[in-house]
């Protein structure tokens, strides 16, 4: 009886602590002041674990005083432990012709449960769209797609 009340223990203490690496606590205003504006996106999903990963909560834009374009994005790690994402904004004109030939890939990490803001700033005030592209960061480095 002693055998498996000290497994319990030991299995319900390796699960407290699994469980507390897996989450992330935040703290912010009760009414928030800030009126962003919300983009409707659409999402071409071809890898559930990726998206898991780096869930797409929200997408924010404006633009800077010199008239420049912002997005804004909100990924969620759904996963419960660290994971790295690789990602890249491409801009385009109204005609559709990328601004940004050769985008800058970045890296992010997030904690498991964690949610954090990824962003950048149009290359051109020409840009009227934009695309995020993620990619799971096993086994890669950053400009190797």
């Amino acid at each position: 009886m002693k055998n498996i009340s000290l497994r319990h223990t030991i299995l319900c203490a390796a699960l407290a602590l699994a469980a507390g690496c897996a989450t992330v606590n935040t703290v912010e205003p009760a009414v928030a002041t800030a009126k962003p504006d919300k983009v409707a996106d659409k999402r071409i999903i071809t890898n559930d674990t990726l998206n898991a990963i780096a869930y797409v909560v929200e997408v924010d834009r404006a633009k800077t005083p010199e008239g420049y374009p912002i997005v804004q994005v909100q990924l969620q790690n759904k996963k419960s432990g660290v994971k790295n994402v690789n990602y890249r904004f491409t801009w385009f004109d109204a005609d559709g012709i990328a601004l940004n030939n050769d985008p800058v890939v970045k890296t992010i990490s997030l904690e498991g449960g964690e949610t954090r803001l990824i962003s950048d700033v149009a290359t051109s005030p020409k840009a009227v769209d934009w695309k995020l592209s993620l990619y799971e960061s096993v086994g890669r480095t950053p400009g190797t797609f």
